[in-house]
C-alpha cells in the first residue's frame, strides 16, 4: 500500500515537473520569425517586474513570469539596467534576458514643454546657438535622440515634427490672412495666454478683434519676453510690475500695435489650431482670474468690473 502512495506521489511529482518544463518551454519561444527591431525602452527606477511585464504588453514575450524565471535562474536580474534597447520578436525570452543584462545604447530623450522659449530647453551650447532662430518652430515634444545625431539632425527631426503638426493644424481652415509665420507668432502669444483648447480659440478671436480694431494686443507675456530677453533671468515668465510696460522693445505689445516680430515661444498644437480655428465673439478684454477660469468682456466698464470681482 505504501509503495503504491509512494509510485503515485512520484508519478504526480514527474507530471507536475513536465507540465513546468512544458510550459517553460513553450512560452520561451520567440514571438514570431519577425527579426525587424523594436526599441524597447528601460526607463531609469523601472523594477524587474515592471521590465517584464512592458515586454509582455509591446508583444516581445509570450509570458513575464517566464521572463522573471530566466532573469533569477541566470542571475542577472541585478543586471538589467535604464538603456535602449533594440529588440525583435524572433528572440527567445532567456536571449532577451541575456540582451538586457548586457547594456543598452545611450540614446537620450529630448523633451520640448508647451510655451518654453529656447533658453528655457536643457540642451548644450551648440544647440541653443544653432537653435536661436527657431523660436516657435521647436515643437513641444519628446523626442527620442539617437547618441549619434548632430545638432543639425536633432533640429531637422524637431521640423519635421513642426511641419506636420501645422499642416494637421491648418486642416480646414478658413478667411485666415495671415501668413504662416504670423500664425506661428500668433500661436506663441495664444500658449502664454491660456490653458484649454476653447480658451486659447476664444483668445484667438479675441486678440483678432483687437488687430482688426487697430488695438495694441496688450499681452503681458509678450513684454515678459522682452523683459527676460534683456537680462537673464533667474525664472522666466515671472509676473510683470509695472515699470516693465515701459519697456522699449518691438514685442511690447502694450505700446507697439500689430504682432510683436517674431514667436515669444514654442506653442504646442492646441495653440497652432487655435490660430487657424478663433472662435468669434464681441469680446475685447479677458482676464484669468483668482478662480483660474476665463472672463471676457466687451467693454472697459465690463472689464474693470471683471479685474475688481476676480482678480483683488
Amino acid at each position: 500500500m505504501i509503495k503504491k502512495i509512494f509510485f503515485l506521489f512520484l508519478s504526480f511529482v514527474v507530471f507536475v515537473v513536465l507540465i513546468f518544463f512544458g510550459f517553460l518551454y513553450l512560452n520561451n519561444q520567440p514571438i514570431s520569425s519577425n527579426n525587424s527591431p523594436k526599441v524597447f525602452v528601460i526607463k531609469s527606477g523601472d523594477g524587474i517586474k515592471q521590465i517584464s511585464q512592458k515586454l509582455e504588453d509591446s508583444n516581445l514575450i509570450k509570458n513575464k513570469y517566464v521572463f522573471l524565471f530566466y532573469s533569477y535562474k541566470l542571475s542577472l536580474n541585478q543586471k538589467i539596467q535604464a538603456g535602449n534597447f533594440k529588440l525583435s520578436q524572433n528572440l527567445t525570452t532567456k536571449e532577451i534576458v541575456i540582451k538586457l543584462s548586457k547594456g543598452g545604447s545611450t540614446d537620450y530623450w529630448l523633451k520640448i514643454i508647451d510655451g518654453t522659449r529656447v533658453e528655457e530647453l536643457d540642451v548644450n551650447a551648440d544647440f541653443l546657438v544653432k537653435a536661436k532662430n527657431l523660436e516657435g518652430y521647436l515643437f513641444p515634444d519628446s523626442y527620442l535622440i539617437p547618441q549619434y545625431f548632430t545638432t543639425d539632425q536633432i533640429l531637422s527631426t524637431i521640423k519635421n515634427n513642426f511641419d506636420q503638426k501645422f499642416a494637421k493644424a491648418k486642416i480646414d481652415a478658413i478667411n485666415i490672412k495671415m501668413t504662416n509665420k504670423e500664425i506661428v507668432i500668433f500661436a506663441s502669444i495664444i500658449e502664454r495666454e491660456a490653458r484649454t483648447l476653447k480658451s486659447k480659440q476664444e483668445i484667438a478671436g479675441i486678440l483678432l478683434n483687437r488687430l482688426n480694431i487697430g488695438m495694441a494686443l496688450q499681452v503681458d507675456a509678450s513684454v515678459q519676453y522682452a523683459r527676460d530677453s534683456k537680462k537673464k533671468p533667474v525664472e522666466y515668465w515671472k509676473p510683470l510690475n509695472y515699470t516693465d510696460l515701459s519697456i522699449v522693445s518691438p514685442f511690447n505689445t502694450y505700446k507697439n500695435r500689430g504682432l510683436p516680430p517674431s514667436p515669444i515661444c514654442n506653442p504646442g498644437y492646441d495653440s497652432l489650431y487655435a490660430a487657424f480655428h478663433p472662435i468669434d465673439s464681441d469680446y475685447i478684454y479677458y482676464i484669468t482670474g483668482n478662480d483660474n477660469k476665463m472672463h471676457y468682456a466687451t467693454t472697459l466698464d465690463e472689464h474693470n468690473s471683471n479685474v475688481a470681482k476676480y482678480l483683488r
